[in-house]
């Protein structure tokens, strides 16, 4: 009967009344920090079953033990979580997606201006920032993780925006950060060699993209 107050990835930015989702990362598992997450006050913790095989069924805080969800796809079940906080935001806006290795930061700028010259309200996401009228937020990746991207976009649905530019990396669509964002319009500027840090080769990048 708790009321879910904020969605957290970060344990130590957790906050009471906070869901907390534990992340896999490529070198940890987010999902092993849920004790710190429901010790600052988290009422649950969304984990991968790996981290709750090593989280010990007896423990508990006080009288309560913690709730805790396991998902077999921690990144879907991250994005359906947040779109569904945030009540669906991407689907009250015409989203533009821009995806390519070079050209997305240029090409979404020319749709955001073509846009507002036509007097269609349009929010801007990409490497630079986050931007709307009277609202401006110096970005950290090129496509924000859903928690934060979700709350972006239910912020800009929220100002009035009817159009959502959004530049989507290759890290982005294979990590399942878009999920749950119905792009109206997608954009492929091009396909260089680049990320093959991450990408296993130019074939599986150019599936991401």
């Amino acid at each position: 009967d708790l009321e879910v107050k904020g969605l957290t990835t970060n344990s130590l930015a957790c906050q009471p009344g906070d869901l907390f989702i534990g992340m896999p990362g490529t070198r940890v598992d987010g999902g092993e920090f849920w004790q710190g997450a429901i010790a600052a006050g988290a009422i649950a913790a969304i984990i991968s079953p790996n981290a709750a095989t090593k989280a010990s069924e007896t423990s508990t805080f006080g009288e309560l033990k913690p709730l805790l969800i396991t998902a077999e796809d921690m990144p879907q079940a991250c994005a359906q979580t947040s779109t569904a906080f945030y009540d669906y935001p991407a689907q009250k806006l015409k989203l533009v997606g821009v995806t390519g290795t070079n050209g997305k930061t240029t090409t979404t700028h020319l749709v955001e201006f073509l846009l507002n010259q036509a007097q269609h309200s349009a929010a801007l996401f990409g490497t630079l920032y986050a931007r709307w009228q009277n609202y401006l937020q110096i970005a950290a990746h090129t496509t924000p993780f859903a928690v934060e991207l979700q709350h972006q976009l239910a912020l800009a649905v929220e100002a009035g925006c009817q159009f959502g530019v959004m530049e989507v990396s290759s890290h982005a669509l294979s990590q399942g950060r878009v999920l749950g964002c119905p792009f109206q319009v997608g954009i492929f500027t091009n396909l260089t060699q680049d990320h093959l840090d991450y990408h296993q080769n130019m074939e599986d990048y150019f599936a991401a993209k």
